[in-house]
């Protein structure tokens, strides 16, 4: 079986920090209609806990013990009032953390929903997306119940203790002083087990985060699953995280039923004791009197025990969860305050946004590296307004590369990119975006329909132009034949459609926004021979009078483009037209040899 106990973001464990909580009270503060009525509600309802034994003690002694039963009635209305005040301030006291606790972590995650957005494209190549998706769901509802029944509640628990304790020793210190006395036994005993059930409880979260990123692999790689035959193995593989999962819940819930009876054979041990005590006194008159315990005192320190000892429990359990809100609080900060190295800022001049009009692209002097080795070499490069550029070179060279700075997915390390002479660090980034189009080797589609999917929701794409653009690209000839039409729902990235149906989709996109320079990488080399000429058709239409730069793996593609941009080991290693980089009999025409079997 694989360890468990690495030091990861799933097991660590976070102490008490206060400016944590500090800063999470700042999610609090506009809410405080909510907060302010639940903490006001905490001494009403430590009150109340404190008010009721005493009632009973004063029954008992001046009732139960005289036989006078005057006045009783009064006293058992006044129980009952306070019964039913605890119930009404304890369901206000859950609803309102409920609910505030709901409300923070609303805000909380919409933050960091936001902050995911602004961060550049290196940050997601470093973090898994299992792990992101936890902060947005694990890691937030850990949150959301230390504000709803931890830190809160525990708070009350704490004026609980106070009211008890005050309430003994009012009625009884030597009393009290006999249950002090065995204190220390039952909170050592709380801590150590609370230790043991964290440890287990850590475990089962490592193995649960297992279960889920091996259940998401089986689900993005069910066809090499099956066409491989592993579905015994990974069977096997799932089963024994389960098995581990199992004991480590079975080792929890042990501690847990552990420290539940412990809590309750000190308890019933110490009310023995009381009742040993009393009826010593009962033998005794004098020292009955002397020592100032009555029967009703007796009955109220029973109370008082049953009291004392639930939120003694509770705390141990909340200072559990309190810990896992800890370490899922020091997550999620430390992501939101992961600096957005990208965007607009005080280099940005929206002014200059209308000079760029034509699509003309300059590199000088581009450096890049994904890490401390550079991926791109003083990179020179000009393109013309319109002019169809291909660039080709062996995987890893750096084509991708290039045009994730240009879309600046990535800040270049050094030199400079221009637009029409714009450097595009100063154009706003949603205008640099609207200015380039991309279309990729497979098209993303989102649930929701075929005309959501085109405009992306965005209000200034009309659905006249997005049934424009479908039928530029010849796509509406399929899509009538769907019941909805353009409002067909589509599942999970479009897999009701066919390959070449959502690349058909991916350039109607690139119609429908109607950008000044546009991307292609290699459209058609995921589909069948009919669709890749529908699609190379509405490519062209797409192509016209547009600055083209396109990622080419398959040569036969772009000998007709302007220029062809070779690169090599983040180098420009060629440039020219086909038939002069053949010519050269360089790096160009090795690879074009490699692909085709032929020396022209």
């Amino acid at each position: 079986m694989m360890p468990i106990t690495t030091d990861t973001e799933e097991t660590r464990y976070a102490a008490m920090d206060w400016s944590l909580l500090l800063r999470l009270l700042r999610y609090t503060l506009p809410h405080r209609r909510l907060l302010l009525p639940a903490l006001l509600l905490l001494p009403l309802a430590a009150l109340i806990q404190f008010g009721q034994p005493m009632v009973l003690q004063y029954a008992v002694d001046h009732h139960f013990v005289t036989g006078n039963m005057n006045g009783f009635g009064g006293l058992l209305a006044l129980f009952l009032l306070l019964i039913g005040l605890q119930f009404v301030i304890g369901y206000s006291q859950s609803l309102l953390n409920a609910v505030l606790g709901q409300k923070v972590i609303h805000d909380l995650r919409a933050d960091l929903f936001a902050h995911l957005l602004s961060l550049e494209a290196a940050f997601f190549d470093r973090h898994a997306s299992g792990r992101l998706t936890n902060r947005l769901s694990n890691d937030s509802e850990a949150i959301s119940q230390m504000i709803g029944a931890g830190l809160i509640n525990l708070i009350g628990d704490l004026l609980l203790l106070i009211a008890i304790v005050i309430g003994m020793l009012l009625l009884s210190p030597p009393l009290t002083l006999i249950i002090a006395l065995t204190m220390p036994l039952l909170i050592v005993s709380t801590l150590l087990i609370a230790r043991r059930m964290r440890l287990s409880q850590r475990d089962g979260r490592l193995l649960q985060s297992r279960m889920a990123n091996l259940l998401t692999e089986e689900i993005d790689g069910r066809d090499v699953v099956q066409l491989c035959q592993r579905q015994s193995h990974n069977i096997a593989e799932f089963d024994q995280l389960n098995r581990g999962y199992l004991n480590a819940a079975v080792v929890s819930n042990f501690y847990e039923a552990l420290q539940v009876s412990l809590v309750e054979a000190i308890s019933v041990t110490m009310v023995v004791l009381l009742f040993w005590y009393g009826a010593t006194l009962m033998d005794d008159p004098g020292a009955m009197a002397s020592g100032g315990v009555t029967v009703g005192i007796l009955v109220a320190f029973i109370d008082y025990i049953r009291r004392l000892f639930m939120p003694i429990r509770d705390l141990s359990g909340k200072f559990t969860t309190m810990q896992a809100a800890m370490t899922a609080l020091e997550r999620i900060f430390e992501l939101l305050d992961t600096p957005a190295t990208f965007g607009d800022g005080p280099q940005t001049r929206p002014e200059l946004s209308s000079r760029v009009r034509h699509g003309a692209i300059t590199l000088r002097g581009v450096y890049f590296g994904y890490g401390q080795d550079p991926v791109l070499h003083a990179i020179d490069l000009d393109i013309r307004a319109g002019e169809r550029v291909a660039l080709v070179g062996a995987t890893g060279a750096g084509k991708s590369t290039l045009i994730a700075l240009l879309n600046r997915n990535y800040e270049v390390s050094q030199g400079e990119i221009t637009i029409d002479g714009v450097d595009i660090r100063a154009l706003p980034l949603q205008r640099l975006r609207r200015l380039i189009g991309v279309v990729q080797q497979e098209t993303f589609l989102f649930s929701g329909t075929i005309a959501d999917n085109i405009s992306l929701y965005d209000p200034a794409i009309a659905p006249q132009r997005i049934r424009w653009a479908l039928e530029q690209v010849g796509a509406m000839s399929f899509i009538n034949t769907l019941a909805d039409g353009i409002h067909t729902q589509l599942t999970e990235r479009g897999n009701n459609l066919s390959s070449g149906q959502r690349q058909l989709l991916g350039i109607a996109r690139a119609f429908a926004f109607d950008p000044l320079i546009l991307v292609m990488d290699e459209a058609t080399s995921s589909v069948d021979s009919a669709s890749e000429r529908l699609i190379q058709q509405a490519i062209d239409r797409l192509l016209q009078q547009r600055t083209a730069l396109i990622i080419a793996h398959r040569l036969s593609t772009i000998l007709d483009a302007d220029r062809i941009v070779v690169l090599s080991r983040g180098r420009i290693a060629e440039q020219g037209q086909h038939e002069a980089l053949i010519q050269q009999n360089g790096l160009y025409a090795q690879l074009f040899r490699l692909q085709f079997g032929q020396d022209s």
